[in-house]
């Protein structure tokens, strides 16, 4: 398909469905915009130690759960939960097993088990975050920064998100951030009803999240993230197709009451009129050829908007995980 069909049939998958998820996602944004003062409060009573993540799936944020998922390169390695106040540390049978197993983390302390309390449970117990010999045994273990092994693609969007979460003068791409909640480092992907894959786009109550999501220059941008350069089959051509299908989402939401929800939870202020930009942009390592997609600084039209797509093509560089070009 071209960029324009995909524009077309993602319109039509959304319209066929609107009863489905025009009023629930008004319903998630209004939640998770009206939680946010919560979820940050509790995020300011644990420090972040080591090279450990917070995420918050938004659908913590839209229930105003207590627990916070914490990740290494991109792998879910433990929750923090926070309840009347007391932080503990928390680790799922799943987590432990993935933790100890070799073919992804070498000298896992094993003696930092799982506990029975999963995901926030009210039931059970932790390890004390602050003051337990496990919350400290975990925390020098992932500080040590143990090589991480499988799970490429996930390795790389967590460390293009603390690469865009940099200061200024540090990054290899100013002028960047990702959208988090509140404005503060709780990573989050924002789903969509949509799984949008090279070669089909279908409707999904579940559907796939967007990899990256962020404000460049105080334009949102929609990056769509692959670990491999590839000419042929999931090409650039085929990845920019599966951005404009999620970014035309975006666009239709743009077009029911929960527009401004949403730009409030992308933390962009002030009224909108409908009529703004997205960046839409492929993320992929450095072919280090010159290739520059025929694609890119394209500006599309969306039929029943103003909003508009424009184009784009981001390089990194495998190795250091750093920008190494980008037409944003």
């Amino acid at each position: 398909m071209t960029p324009e069909e995909v524009i077309i049939k993602t319109q039509a998958i959304l319209k066929e469905n609107s009863k489905d998820w025009q009023e629930r996602y008004f319903k998630y944004l209004t939640k998770a915009v009206s939680n946010t003062p919560a979820i940050i409060q509790k995020r300011q009573l644990f420090h972040k130690w080591g090279n450990l993540n917070v995420y918050c799936p938004l659908g913590n944020a839209i229930e105003n759960k207590n627990w916070f998922d914490l990740r290494y390169l991109g792998q879910s390695v433990g929750y923090i939960c926070v309840t009347n106040g007391i932080v503990s540390l928390h680790i799922s049978e799943d987590q432990y097993i993935n933790n100890c197993n070799e073919k992804y983390f070498i000298g896992y302390p094993k003696d930092v088990c799982a506990t029975n309390k999963h995901k926030g449970d009210e039931k059970g117990e932790g390890y004390l975050w602050k003051t337990s010999i496990e919350a400290k045994k975990f925390r020098e273990y992932f500080k040590s920064h143990p090589e991480k092994h499988g799970h490429v693609e996930h390795r790389f969007e967590n460390s293009l998100l603390n690469e865009f979460w940099k200061r200024y003068s540090d990054k290899s791409l100013t002028g960047i951030k990702p959208v988090t909640i509140g404005k503060s480092d709780l990573f989050f992907q924002f789903p969509t009803p949509l799984t949008a894959s090279t070669s089909e786009i279908k409707y999904a109550r579940k559907g796939g999240g967007i990899d990256i999501l962020a404000r460049r220059n105080n334009v949102l941008t929609v990056f769509e993230l692959k670990d491999e350069f590839k000419a042929t089959g999931e090409n650039p051509e085929k990845v920019i197709c599966q951005a404009i299908a999620y970014a035309t989402f975006i666009v239709e939401l743009c077009n029911t009451k929960a527009r401004d929800k949403f730009w409030e939870l992308c933390g962009f202020s002030g009224e909108k009129h409908g009529n703004e930009k997205i960046n839409v942009s492929i993320l992929l390592p450095d072919p280090c050829d010159g290739t520059k997609p025929v694609f890119t600084h394209e500006v599309l039209d969306v039929p029943g908007s103003e909003m508009k797509l424009e184009l784009h093509t981001t390089y990194f560089d495998k190795d250091s995980v750093k920008i190494t070009w980008s037409s944003l």
